[in-house]
């Protein structure tokens, strides 16, 4: 009955709704008055209020209306109009939980995303920030923590703290296998605890080194640049056991902006002050009391000399014919650190007067070359293999250096000492020759600047002997090895050289 009554009540007051003007109205099954700041007060100590309930949304709902969704289990409203619905929903479920002063999810599978509806890549916990500029999308206050649960042992991957102290100093650490591998200090020492460090290194491409630094653009900037733009030098150190060594930029400190770059070998650039030379653009010192050595391994350098005459006797070399100027054939190398020196071929006819050079040094770069080149002549007749005793001039040897130019245009650069080898006179009314032969050895020492493709060759002169009668001839130059008294035989046939090598 209590019921029935009930409904009848309800029926009536929305029946007269539209002729009754009452202050507000209270539904309750005890005696209560209804407040003053409702329109409709439904109340009761021992029931609860149901709303409709049905498992799709209403057609056309008026804004605001609320409905409870049976498949969802949860409350709906209306933040929309009637033509274009806006359902939001109030509640899911029993999302969250609480134990003590925890709140978490109650579904542990959940996550938790902020900002957005969509977590295309299933985050755990996703700030999501909308919109152009930065902003702070995320605040954590304290300490920050990962761990990996899925292995043994339950490890700490990583964490961001306070390291400490009266001042706040944040440090971030990456954690292997239980310890600190990465440790990131904002105001102290950080480390690389195992591993290499690859900077532009491609993903899939490992650093091959402790530190590489990759460049795949080419950028005209350098890859590693040190700026020091108060007082000081800005240098890089090396250290192996036993020795330290610097290479960088010295500032001046006299302030005649004679700033150097050097190489010393020592901890740091510390040069005296007589090192500050304003021509000079890099200085190579050592620091050290022993005196230093500098050696450039990867620079041009050469030598070369001419071996036996396979044809004459022993120390015979190739013939240089009379009065003209005549290319040195070099068929012997002790060293060349590039391969720039061409060889006389083994079994070939020597070169004649007048060139062109069968041997010669091609450089691979612009610079100054250092050319050293000696040579001996034998006072002998070449065809006839004696001894010239009378020559029929007075007559002269040298040596020279000659540049073949890349346009092929052949000429002297420098000519060496000119020793007299013989020499005719009259004395008592008669005319006398004389032979001078031990003073037939030249030398020439020259630096020559050249480019890329010039030929260094060694040219050399006789104007003593011109054969028995003059009727043509040449005496041979003399390849060694030179036995000297008291010393022992040279490793090497040395008596016809040259050495060359890049200077700068």
């Amino acid at each position: 009955m209590k019921k029935l009554n009930l409904i009848s009540v309800v029926l009536a007051f929305f029946l007269t709704a539209g002729i009754i003007n009452a202050q507000n109205t209270c539904i309750s099954d005890v005696v209560h008055a209804a407040d003053a700041s409702a329109v409709l007060d439904v109340y009761s100590t021992s029931r609860g209020m149901l709303v409709p309930r049905m498992n799709i949304a209403p057609l056309t709902p008026a804004n605001g209306l609320t409905y409870y969704n049976t498949a969802s289990n949860s409350f709906f409203y209306n933040a929309g109009t009637s033509a274009i619905p806006s359902w939001t929903e109030l509640s899911y479920g029993n999302l969250w939980s609480r134990t003590g002063t925890d709140t978490y999810l109650t579904n542990l599978g959940d996550n938790a995303v902020i900002g957005t509806n969509l977590n295309p890549f299933g985050y755990k916990f996703y700030v999501h920030q909308a919109g152009p500029g930065l902003i702070s999308n995320s605040r954590i206050d304290g300490q920050l923590e990962i761990w990996d649960f899925t292995g043994p042992g339950n490890l700490m991957l990583g964490d961001i703290n306070h390291n400490g102290g009266p001042f706040a100093n944040g440090i971030m650490q990456l954690y292997f296998n239980g310890n600190a591998g990465i440790r990131l200090l904002a105001n102290g020492n950080s480390y690389l605890n195992g591993g290499w460090i690859g900077i532009g290194v491609p993903m899939g491409i490992a650093p091959i080194t402790n530190v590489h630094l990759f460049d795949n653009f080419g950028n005209i900037m350098p890859q590693f640049f040190i700026d020091q733009p108060g007082p000081g030098n800005s240098s890089v150190g090396y250290g192996i056991p036993g020795r330290n060594y610097a290479v960088g930029l010295v500032q001046d400190i006299q302030g005649l902006m004679n700033d150097n770059y050097k190489i010393c070998d020592g901890p740091m650039l510390t040069p005296p002050l007589n090192y500050l030379d304003p021509f000079t653009m890099m200085e190579i010192h050592n620091e050290n009391p022993q005196p230093g050595i500098i050696d450039f391994n990867h620079q041009s350098r050469a030598k070369a000399y001419q071996g036996q005459n396979p044809f004459k006797p022993f120390g015979w070399g190739q013939p240089i014919p009379y009065r003209i100027w005549t290319p040195v054939d070099f068929d012997f190398i002790v060293y060349d650190e590039h391969v720039e020196f061409t060889l006389f071929p083994a079994g070939g006819a020597y070169s004649g007067g007048g060139g062109p050079a069968q041997a010669f040094y091609t450089v691979l770069e612009d610079g100054n070359y250092q050319v050293n080149a000696r040579t001996d002549f034998w006072l002998k007749d070449y065809e006839y293999e004696e001894e010239v005793y009378n020559p029929l001039d007075s007559g002269y040897v040298s040596i020279a250096v000659v540049v073949t130019n890349t346009a092929g245009i052949t000429y002297m650069y420098g000519q060496g000492n000119k020793l007299q080898g013989s020499v005719v006179f009259f004395a008592a009314g008669e005319e006398v020759h004389v032979a001078l032969p031990n003073n037939l050895a030249p030398n020439v020492s020259d630096v020559v600047y050249l480019q890329q493709g010039d030929q260094i060759e060694i040219w050399v002169w006789q104007s003593i002997w011109n054969g028995w009668g003059g009727m043509g001839g040449a005496i041979p130059l003399r390849v060694g090895p030179n036995n000297e008294p008291g010393l022992a035989p040279e490793p090497v046939p040395s008596q016809t050289f040259v050495s060359i090598h890049k200077s700068s």
